[in-house]
């Protein structure tokens, strides 16, 4: 799991945030596909429904069908998370310090830079 994500839900999220282009069911189902996941249509955009319902997924009007787009980069939902597990470990400061002890010597780097501005943008 994903956070607040099913499985499905994540490799869904997964396929929209690599794509370059916001993706139709169809779209998302041809891919799914090529991970050997292949499902019903229905079930593809139930799946992206409830992501939307989730605010997940914006929809825009393609044709006959939508057209989805992620609501925030993979690096906002995943800032989300951690702050949410952060909110409701307790004692945040022993979070925090078990948090950077456990990061390997390149992560502490990049948690470095992030602080002092020079991390790269959230995408």
């Amino acid at each position: 799991m994903n956070g607040d994500l099913g499985e499905l839900e994540a490799t869904v999220m997964s396929l929209v945030w690599r794509a370059e282009t916001p993706m139709t069911v169809r779209e998302t189902m041809e891919e799914l596909r090529r991970l050997d996941r292949p499902l019903a249509y229905t079930t593809v955009a139930t799946v992206m429904d409830n992501l939307h319902s989730k605010g997940h997924l914006s929809r825009h009007p393609a044709g006959r069908a939508f057209r989805y787009a992620a609501t925030r980069s993979q690096a906002q939902h995943t800032a989300a998370l951690m702050l949410l597990a952060l909110h409701r470990g307790g004692d945040q400061d022993a979070a925090l310090a078990a948090f950077c002890t456990a990061l390997s010597q390149d992560q502490q780097m990049a948690l470095h830079r992030a602080l002092a501005g020079k991390g790269e943008d959230a995408r």
